[in-house]
């Protein structure tokens, strides 16, 4: 299948300007070819990377707490549509059954996908701070244990690509070790960990965090904190809900100016019920309603659940806050990929995966391309 995209404004890795783009067997090709099997004439609108996002639990009323194999696919469903094109299932803190059970629905999904596909999975936890729990289950948080990490590693089959633990916590470094040993990138995150501490995770590799600023350790003047590791070293990678709601957008675009985009990975951390059109809404095992943007505990507003963005919003949010489009691109796409080692995507590139969102003036997503070939039209 080859297609060529005509006067397009895309957005390239040495910036942005009106172009034709080609592709053809999945891959970005510099056009020249006399016919293509589809052409389409873009004029006026906008291409950007497909978006990937690497801690997501759920959406469309599809979750990996379910569990299943079915629930997953569902996500890959409803993800292309806002323009996913890459995403790491992310799964809760909980007993070693459920998460093992998660684990194995996700590897069966993978390969199956009709939409977004699967670039690995994020376990968020066990290995987390008792006293930075947030919405995970405590019963399932466990000090770091080379035989738990053992079965995680060996019921992902080589697709864990990430997982967030506290740094601080006795017996990480063999966590570490073994995370190094087989390319699973360990982010500080749900940590009570000082400055010293954040500073020696980093050191021994734990050099990314999950969804910054939230559930670890504050940045103060004389108690820097993860946050204040995160900010200060330029080893240091961060994850950031874009939601505006989790952060603040000030604190945001202080976090971008600090680190830069090459150090942001743009995040939803969506929960099942994002984007759901009927039934029940809950969120791993709890009814929750919106409050203010969020998912709360249903009449509990005060107890956040967690987020409904989609990274779709969290882009216009970026160009919102006032952050340029070739910034936001680098953060939704080009480095995640960095970060994960996904060297073969994020960007608009002859020879790399033909992923791609076309959006209208108005950031409408238009067209969505998924290995070249087109899966949404708008």
């Amino acid at each position: 299948m080859s297609v060529l995209i005509k006067n397009i404004s895309a957005v390239f890795p040495d910036g942005v300007r009106t172009a034709d783009i080609a592709m053809e067997d999945g891959l970005f090709r510099a056009p020249g070819k006399s016919a293509y099997d589809q052409v389409l004439d873009c004029t006026g609108m906008v291409a950007v990377p497909g978006f990937i996002d690497t801690h997501i639990h759920g959406t469309g009323g599809s979750g990996t707490e379910d569990g299943t194999e079915e629930a997953i696919l569902g996500m890959s469903d409803v993800l292309i549509g806002e323009g996913v094109t890459t995403f790491f299932p992310t799964i809760y803190t909980d007993t070693m059954e459920r998460i093992l059970m998660d684990e194995r629905a996700i590897v069966s999904a993978m390969g199956k996908e009709r939409g977004s596909e699967i670039g690995g999975i994020h376990v968020e936890g066990p290995f987390i701070s008792p006293n930075k729990i947030g919405a995970q289950n405590p019963l399932g948080r466990k000090d770091p244990s080379p035989g738990i990490m053992e079965r995680i590693l060996q019921e992902g089959k080589g697709n864990v690509r990430a997982m967030t633990a506290a740094p601080e916590l006795p017996g990480i470094e063999a966590v570490v070790t073994l995370a190094k040993e087989n390319g699973v990138v360990l982010l500080q995150g749900h940590t009570d960990a000082s400055y010293e501490e954040a500073l020696r995770g980093m050191r021994l590799g734990m050099t990314h965090a999950t969804h910054l600023f939230n559930a670890m350790t504050p940045l103060q003047h004389r108690y820097p904190g993860v946050v204040g590791c995160v900010l200060l070293h330029d080893e240091m990678n961060g994850e950031i809900i874009m939601d505006g709601k989790h952060v603040h957008p000030d604190i945001i675009l202080h976090a971008i100016r600090t680190k830069g985009p090459d150090r942001i990975v743009a995040i939803t951390d969506a929960l099942r019920p994002t984007l759901q059109k009927e039934g029940p809404l809950t969120a791993n095992g709890v009814e929750v309603e919106m409050g203010d943007g969020l998912w709360v505990t249903k009449g509990r507003p005060e107890l956040i659940q967690g987020s409904c963005l989609t990274m779709h919003k969290g882009f216009v949010n970026l160009l919102r806050w006032g952050v340029s489009i070739t910034d936001a691109v680098k953060m939704t796409s080009t480095t995640p990929a960095r970060v994960y080692s996904l060297t073969d995507r994020g960007s608009i590139e002859n020879g790399k995966r033909a992923d791609l969102v076309i959006m209208e003036p108005s950031m409408k997503i238009r067209y969505v391309f998924l290995k070249g070939e087109c899966h949404v039209v708008q």
